[in-house]
């Protein structure tokens, strides 16, 4: 009987499909081909209706976005904006780079207390 086992997990591997522990739940499913997914779809512990993948998510969204503060926000803004202008060729990496290191001694400022947030809002728009 474990021969039988052992050749139709063979099968499996060959075919793309190997067992893997829910990083949730601790349980094992299956990881089809091209899919790296460290959690399952079986509802979680605890849980009616919502799916390990779901509630990780959901817990991740909340940790990146609820705490960010006003200078993490801003900086996000003008490093996405900077960076769309340097792969646009609007201005040179070595532009880029000064601006990027004057918005982050910026951020550092405000995080300690030196600016305001509305100053801080207003000296990144000046880049």
């Amino acid at each position: 009987m474990s021969c039988f086992l052992c050749i139709d997990f063979c099968r499996g591997l060959i075919w793309g499909t190997a067992p893997r522990c829910c990083h949730n739940c601790v349980r094992y499913f299956l990881l089809t081909a091209g899919h790296n997914t460290c959690y399952c779809n079986n509802i979680t512990p605890g849980e009616a209706e919502r799916t390990c993948r779901k509630v990780v998510t959901l817990r991740k969204e909340a940790q990146g976005k609820g705490n960010r503060t006003t200078a993490q926000r801003e900086y996000d803004r003008v490093y996405s904006r900077l960076k769309q202008r340097k792969n646009l060729w609007k201005i040179t990496v070595d532009e880029w780079n000064t601006a990027v290191a004057r918005v982050q001694g910026l951020m550092t400022q405000s995080e300690c207390g030196e600016l305001s947030d509305d100053e801080l809002k207003r000296m990144p728009a000046e880049l």
